[in-house]
């Protein structure tokens, strides 16, 4: 169970060359089987690609095909490592980081009844309390940090949980303020389906640190455009604030 589980990628979406040695092993009186993996392969993109099939799927939905274990394993790519921005600054506590992460769980996209979720997100969601687990820090891009001179105004972009960096980089300036310094005006444009579902943080944090001066939110609502001044996405934000800005 742990080699399923933790070493290899069973939701990877199925390759050509996959399909093509899966056939391989399809018994000769099953031609319905046969003419069903020639379809995957002639429309590969729509049948395959934009429904994420993976190669077990193609086992369950075609038992006939008779795939060694030992063949079915080497066809399999490794586990990914799955990375998250730290969404918390060391000025906030040193010995401290918190994630910020949207957990993955929905109707599998080739076949509407089956689970499909997340392996990084799920795992984490399913831990307790203090529990412990390993990973491993690494450094974010030399260009992905804030200005060395928090006067520097900054402007960001993100959705979703994709938010998490930018968190922390506003955590940090908020405590920059606090502690006496002059920071820089910063502009988040934020992404979301909804403000009453994914607009994280957008009252117990976000709200104070607006009403602190530290930064100036913009969202988007895709699904509630009303709420966001007619803006579904971040890129109509941005031409918005542009046209407004070219008036003075």
């Amino acid at each position: 169970m742990d080699l399923f589980s933790g070493y290899i990628e069973l939701g990877q979406p199925a390759t050509r060359k996959d399909i093509e040695v899966a056939r391989k092993f399809v018994p000769e009186s099953d031609s319905a089987t046969q003419t069903a993996l020639d379809a995957l392969l002639a429309d590969y993109s729509a049948a395959v690609m934009s429904k994420r099939l993976s190669l077990l799927s193609l086992l369950v939905a075609h038992p006939s095909i008779d795939l060694p274990l030992s063949k079915f394993l080497s066809m399999l790519p490794a586990m990914r490592i799955r990375q998250y921005s730290i969404s918390s600054s060391p000025l906030w506590n040193p010995n401290h980081v918190t994630l910020t992460l949207a957990v993955l769980r929905g109707a599998s996209l080739a076949n509407e009844d089956e689970l499909f979720q997340g392996v990084g997100s799920t795992y984490l969601e399913s831990l307790a309390p203090g529990a412990r687990i390993q990973v491993a820090v690494r450094q974010s891009s030399v260009a992905f940090h804030l200005p060395a001179d928090p006067a520097t105004p900054v402007v960001m972009f993100a959705s979703g949980a994709g938010v998490a960096p930018m968190r922390g980089f506003i955590q940090e300036r908020a405590a920059q303020k606090a502690a006496g310094r002059q920071v820089g005006r910063m502009l988040l444009f934020f992404g979301c389906r909804d403000p009453g579902q994914d607009y994280l943080y957008s009252e117990a944090e976000l709200g104070e640190w607006v009403k602190d001066g530290v930064v100036e939110v913009r969202p988007a609502f895709s699904r509630a455009s009303d709420k966001s001044l007619d803006c579904k996405y971040v890129q109509e934000c941005v031409a918005i604030l542009s046209r407004r800005m070219k008036r003075y």
